[in-house]
This record gives C-alpha cells, structure tokens and sequence, in this order.
C-alpha cells in the first residue's frame, strides 16, 4: 500500500471500532446494520490484501538474503581447500581463478554470486579426488549444486512478485472504492439519524472519518457538519 491507502485504511479502522463501540446506539437500524456489515466486510478484506501484498515482497528478500548466504557458507568450504591444494602444488593458475572471498558472494550483482558458485563447483569437481584428503567428499559438492540451484531460482523470482503484487494493487485498489462508497453514500447520509437523538456517537463518527496524514497525500476529508 501506498501512504494515501495507508492513511485511509487507519482511518477505515477507526471507524469500524467508533461503530462496534456504538453498536447498541444503531443495532435496531436495518440500513446501518446492512451498511457496518459491508464497511467491515470490505476493511478485512482490504487488511488480508496488504498483508498479501507485504509478504510478497519482504518474504522473497528475505528468501534470496538467507539462500545467498547459504550458497557463499557451501562455496567457502570448498574455497578454502581449493586455495590450499593450489598452494600445497604450485598451481598458481587455480589459485587465481578461485580467488575468491565471502565477499565475494555476498557483495555484488545477484547473479554473480550463482557464477562464482558455478566456478568453485567446477573445480571442486575437477580436482575431487586430490580435496578428498582435506575433508571435501561427493555430499560436499552436491550441497553446494544445490544451494546454488536454490540460490538462482529465487532470484529469478522477482518478476514473479512483480506480477502478483500488481493483482494485489488492483484488487486493493478496488476494496478500498468499495469501502470509501459504502461511507460517503451510505454511513454518512444515514449517520444524520443520530445527530440530534445521540449527538456524542454523532460527533464520534464524525471525528472517526477524519483521515490522519501519517506520511503521504491523503484524500479529500469529509466536509465539517454544521451545528445544530
């Protein structure tokens, strides 16, 4: 959600609660009854949305974060043995090509992370039989394929949650109008019931539909009502 939607479904929130709160002052109203329902349908709705549209993005940051972090712990395994077979047999051509850090997984474009991975997991292959005595078996290896797998098919996600955000906005987009009508046409015309027979609930409403500027543009307030 953007601040505006931020800002309105505070509001929305608010005046569910005034109305719950109230809820024996307008009970025996049949439009008001009909009307709370739907605004309330309508703010759960709206809420398990956002909350959608949140775990989408943070759940994959989150994901790649930890499977990066798993592909450079696989890689560096491997590094180190590598780095120590190059040094124990002068082969200053393998000491180069995996020069590699944890930095340099962790550091960097998303997708170099996978190459260096494919790198380490070519010349830990190649050279399987001779990093056997410094710990590094076939299951070695295999965990570090498959953290890399896992690595690189998170990180073609993104386009993914791109897509499903994008249902996500329209669908909230389209709660949000539904909710707004449900006040503007609805809860505000038949809110005059009270204004004179339980004026502090009416009052309650009324400062209740004040939306509150938490950060971004917000729309238009509903006008102030006149005095008695």
């Amino acid at each position: 959600m953007d601040d505006r939607q931020e800002n309105t479904l505070s509001m929305f929130q608010v005046v569910s609660q005034t109305m719950q709160t109230n809820q024996g002052v307008w009970s025996g109203v049949p439009d008001v009854v009909s009307a709370v329902g739907a605004f309330d349908t309508e703010v759960a709705v709206i809420e398990g949305l956002a909350a959608e549209q949140q775990q989408s993005s943070t759940g994959v940051s989150r994901d790649k974060k930890d499977l990066r972090a798993a592909t450079a712990d696989s890689a560096m395994i491997v590094v180190g043995a590598l780095k120590a077979l190059a040094a124990r047999t002068g082969n200053d051509d393998l000491a180069a090509q995996i020069d590699f850090t944890r930095s340099s997984f962790i550091n960097g474009r998303d997708t170099q992370a996978a190459t260096n991975g494919d790198v380490v997991q070519t010349h830990g292959t190649t050279n399987a039989a001779a990093l056997a005595s410094s710990g590094i078996t076939a299951p070695t290896l295999t965990a570090l394929r498959g953290a890399i797998d896992a690595y690189r098919d998170i990180i073609s996600r993104p386009r993914e949650v791109i897509v499903t955000t994008s249902a996500v906005t329209e669908q909230l987009d389209a709660a949000f109008a539904r909710a707004i009508a449900i006040l503007t046409n609805q809860l505000d015309n038949l809110i005059e019931l009270f204004r004179v027979s339980n004026r502090p609930f009416y009052d309650q409403y009324q400062a209740a539909r004040q939306t509150v500027d938490t950060g971004g543009p917000t729309p238009p307030s509903p006008p102030t009502p006149p005095g008695p």
